[in-house]
């Protein structure tokens, strides 16, 4: 993490630096740079173009909602998230990917596939918008470390024509995952072992401020950094129900163990649940772009479980 951190204030010192220099640039001279600063910000007719990209982070539950993130319990283990994506000039746009890690018991594999198309509101001056679903699915449902969600819905609207600008956002996600736990019974001492099935769902509403720090010709003529901080309330309600057992509910009771999703047990009422901070950086050159990300977040309920999570994801892109 601490690499992670110093990346960040490198890049932003960087920025900082060049930020008195002369910002102007044709945007002819780079296509990645228009197209990337049409999307963004959608103050320009953005080209259809398709994106490979390779990514490396912990991000296990979704794409674009941090709010869901958030409730992921922390791992060690490193997910590379190779993807590729079609963007259309209409907004509308559907990308595929895979999550590979080395899994302790069986080396190195895929854990989970995923698809998902967006719409995406481009061309607006005052309002950016959008629409996305994505479908994952798991190819090892006994594995800690794929997502227990199987369909996510995301929408946002953020308004653009005030310094820092404010957003709200929505998201649906709901899904399926098995638990597996031996447990000694008291007196008797028989081990046994139960297979839980469990279905979760999880609403969210988010409420955002955010700003983008553009600079650009840094390294010459072909460049240029969109810097975004954004901070965040996330609000939910979620359930988590139990669908099926191996062993007889009266044992259940011997069972006592922190289960894999502390943070979406049982079933919680609508509420404040979360304080984050995002900081998302996209640096443009030529045809290729890069992009770290960083979520921090502070779980505000009442909790056994660490308070502070940390979402990371840093990824390379080419455009063409």
């Amino acid at each position: 993490m601490r690499k992670i951190f110093l990346l960040f204030v490198f890049i932003f010192l960087v920025c900082k630096k060049q930020f008195a220099q002369d910002s102007t640039i044709n945007k002819d001279d780079s296509l990645a740079l228009n197209d990337l600063m049409g999307l963004l910000h959608a103050a320009d007719r953005p080209s259809s173009y398709v994106s490979i990209n390779a990514g490396i982070g912990n991000r296990l539950f979704s794409q674009r909602n941090n709010a869901i993130n958030s409730k992921q319990t922390s791992t060690s283990t490193l997910i590379y998230s190779p993807s590729v994506g079609y963007y259309h000039k209409s907004g509308v746009s559907l990308s595929a990917g895979v999550n590979l890690l080395n899994d302790p018991a069986k080396g190195f594999t895929a854990s989970q596939f995923s698809i998902s198309p967006a719409f995406d509101l481009l061309g607006n001056k005052y309002v950016s918008a959008g629409i996305s679903y994505a479908r994952y699915f798991v190819n090892d449902k006994y594995s800690v470390y794929a997502s227990p969600v199987q369909d996510d819905w995301y929408a946002y609207i953020n308004y653009k024509k005030t310094w820092l600008e404010p957003g709200i956002a929505a998201g649906y996600s709901s899904g399926k995952f098995t638990e597996i736990f031996s447990f000694k019974l008291p007196l008797t001492g028989i081990v046994l072992t139960d297979t839980g099935v469990y279905k979760i769902k999880s609403f969210s509403m988010i409420a955002s401020l955010k700003h983008d720090f553009e600079w650009y010709e840094i390294f010459g003529k072909k460049d240029g950094i969109v810097f975004t901080p954004s901070l965040q309330l996330n609000l939910s309600s979620d359930s988590t129900k139990s669908v099926s057992h191996t062993v007889q509910r009266t044992q259940l009771r011997n069972l006592r163990v922190k289960r894999r999703l502390p943070k979406l047990q049982g079933k919680n009422s609508f509420e404040a649940q979360s304080l984050g901070l995002n900081l998302d950086i996209n640096y443009s050159i030529g045809h290729f772009i890069m992009e770290p990300q960083l979520y921090l977040d502070y779980y505000l309920p009442q909790t056994d479980e660490k308070r502070f999570t940390t979402v990371f994801a840093f990824s390379i892109g080419y455009i063409f």
